[in-house]
């Protein structure tokens, strides 16, 4: 980019420089002159005219300079707040991962986590109702004061929270999110089966996910 625009302005410094000799050749010939005043005439004609040119073509070039500088700082303030809301989701996702470890109880002598409960409802479980353990989740974690209910109570509220500050990643209104958010909104989009399932998902974090999956390139 300022390589193009310095051989631009250089050309077009060129071009003018040699208009305005063609210019005084066509109107006043090419005879030999020894005479002072008249090479002071064409020195006070050819300065007269391309000093006001550079002139302006200095201040253009102080104005392109700045508005330069101004977009590469504009730039590095979006990095800064997208980094920051990258330590944010990862802090929402290492928060996500401990709740998803809350203990449901045990079938057959297995212990069964909240993340049990995830890959049930992403397969179905609330609808096919083969699923027993699925389905006292699905009660108990409606039970105002249980420990299931305050651990899928927090993770609506993390989602919630993760979806505010996504919304403010500066790169997402020119095309999309970086690789790494893609990863994290993979890895939270996996909750949303379960707790539509327990009515608890907001209208606002379902349309966000959805538009989402909708604006997502198909492979």
């Amino acid at each position: 980019m300022n390589r193009r625009f310095s051989l631009f302005v250089a050309g077009l410094a060129f071009a003018l420089m040699g208009g305005l000799i063609t210019a005084y050749i066509w109107a006043f010939g090419v005879s030999p002159s020894h005479e002072q005043s008249v090479w002071g005439a064409f020195g006070d004609y050819f300065g007269g005219i391309l000093n006001p040119v550079f002139a302006l073509f200095a201040f253009l070039g102080v104005l392109w300079s700045l508005g330069l500088q101004m977009k590469q700082f504009n730039q590095l303030a979006m990095d800064k707040q997208a980094d920051e809301i990258l330590q944010v989701v990862k802090d929402i996702d290492a928060r996500l991962g401990a709740l998803q470890m809350t203990s449901v109880g045990e079938t057959s002598g297995v212990e069964l986590h909240i993340l049990h409960m995830v890959a049930e409802a992403e397969r179905g479980a609330k609808r096919a109702g083969d699923s027993p353990a699925y389905t006292d989740f699905l009660r108990i974690s409606n039970e105002p004061g249980a420990v299931i209910e305050s651990a899928v109570r927090e993770i609506v509220l993390q989602i919630s929270t993760m979806v505010e500050f996504l919304e403010r990643y500066p790169q997402q209104a020119r095309g999309g999110y970086a690789p790494i958010i893609e990863y994290y909104i993979t890895k939270a989009s996996r909750l949303l089966p379960m707790l539509e399932d327990l009515g608890s998902l907001s209208g606002h974090t379902r349309i966000f996910f959805f538009k989402l999956k909708r604006n997502r390139p198909r492979e």
